[in-house]
């Protein structure tokens, strides 16, 4: 979770962390649930996740804009 957290702030991705904080919680604790332990993996995953969560979000926020 950290790494991720910390990744993501320094990439200016977190717009609001609460919002963050939950999507990167559930998505690695899904992932543990499945069997994944590697830290690196789960922060990866967790981000790339993310980002495409956050992508996904913006492109519907700006169709609905319009």
């Amino acid at each position: 979770m950290q790494i991720a957290w910390d990744y993501l702030g320094r990439a200016g991705e977190i717009d609001d962390p609460a919002e963050t904080h939950h999507f990167l919680t559930e998505k690695i604790a899904f992932m543990i649930s499945q069997g994944q332990h590697s830290r690196l993996v789960l922060s990866n995953r967790a981000i790339a996740a993310f980002q495409q969560y956050k992508r996904a979000r913006t492109i519907e926020l700006s169709l609905i804009s319009k």
